[in-house]
């Protein structure tokens, strides 16, 4: 089955805070207590929590469970 690739997307509450999005699950990677509004932030703290995917916003991008 092919999957497409999802962007990095705006935040509910604040449109300029990015929400990643796992291209196989839908499962998001944000975090509460800190927003992020730059993509190299956001890539490097979803590759420390076990993302895995293209560093660009465009993707494909993994979740943690979706990555192995």
């Amino acid at each position: 089955m092919a999957t497409g690739t999802v962007t990095a997307i705006p935040g509910d509450h604040d449109e300029s805070a990015l929400i990643l999005v796992c291209d196989h699950c839908g499962r998001t990677h944000n975090r509460v207590d800190q927003v992020v509004h730059d993509w190299r932030l956001l890539w490097t703290q979803a590759s420390t929590a076990g993302w895995r995917g293209q560093n660009h916003p465009t993707g494909p991008h993994h979740c943690f469970r979706c990555a192995d």
